[in-house]
């Protein structure tokens, strides 16, 4: 039962922060170490929560998925050019994971990095307020998906948002609140996935399996949850980005940052 439960939480933890501007990754390691999970720091369990977000982001979106690959069929313009900004967006992340994989790791098992990483989001959080200019209204050319794609790679390290850095360089950019959105949550799926089947298949091909210590229960909870919960993120961050209400997320990082960093250092 505990199992399960610490399960849910790290699940419920995960669906929250994929989307909302406060870093997933960040957020797991810090509950993993306050809350003591450490039996669930495995590949496995990364894996199904960071799946269960996947099907998230394409159940909120599979009607403008459709549409595009519609147009990409009928060679619509404006598909093709969502399709190769998407494409290109993930250059930076695969060049930066395979020189830096080691050094990745290495930062993700240090708490305190991901403390310093999480004020750093808040601080860039802060300044789409002052310098955010979404009001131009642009579309997301190849250009300016190619931008989005470096922010997201800097999103790599751990306690950095991948969702606040790609939007808050939306905005700097000028990109509609809607058309970034959109953008922003789709061009993870194949990073996630593409990144998840390769840890799996090294796994694999080690002969180990990275789901040996997990339950069939485990699993499917983290799944579930991971998803049902990342859906209403999704939902809920769609209409904050209306409201312009994204940049106050960034009081909360730089609190995290601060008061998480404040604790590893005096407990």
């Amino acid at each position: 039962m505990n199992d399960l439960l610490n399960m849910t939480i790290l699940a419920v933890v995960q669906g929250l922060t994929e989307f909302l501007p406060v870093s997933s990754s960040g957020h797991l390691v810090l509950a993993k170490t306050i809350l003591g999970f450490e039996e669930l720091s495995g590949l496995g369990v990364e894996v199904l929560l960071h799946g269960g977000t996947v099907v998230a982001v394409l159940l909120y979106y599979w009607r403008f998925i459709v549409e595009t690959v519609r147009g990409l069929f009928r060679r619509d313009r404006e598909a093709w050019r969502f399709a190769v900004a998407v494409v290109v967006s993930m250059i930076p992340a695969v060049v930066l994971g395979l020189l830096f994989e080691d050094e990745l790791e290495a930062a993700a098992g240090s708490p305190l990095f991901v403390c310093g990483a999480l004020v750093f989001t808040g601080v860039l959080l802060l300044a789409t307020r002052l310098f955010g200019r979404d009001g131009l209204g642009r579309d997301v050319s190849v250009g300016r998906g190619l931008l989005m794609g470096v922010a997201q790679a800097i999103a790599m390290l751990p306690g950095v948002s991948r969702s606040g850095s790609t939007i808050a360089m939306s905005r700097f950019l000028g990109v509609a609140s809607d058309k970034a959105a959109a953008f922003s949550f789709l061009m993870v799926v194949p990073v996630i996935v593409g990144g998840n089947l390769l840890y799996l298949i090294r796994a694999l091909t080690g002969g180990d399996s990275p789901f040996a210590d997990l339950t069939w229960g485990m699993g499917l909870t983290g799944f579930c949850v991971s998803a049902a919960v990342g859906y209403a993120s999704v939902a809920w961050m769609v209409r904050l980005l209306g409201r312009h209400h994204f940049w106050l997320f960034g009081f909360y990082c730089v609190a995290v940052g601060l008061v998480g960093g404040a604790w590893l250092i005096l407990a």
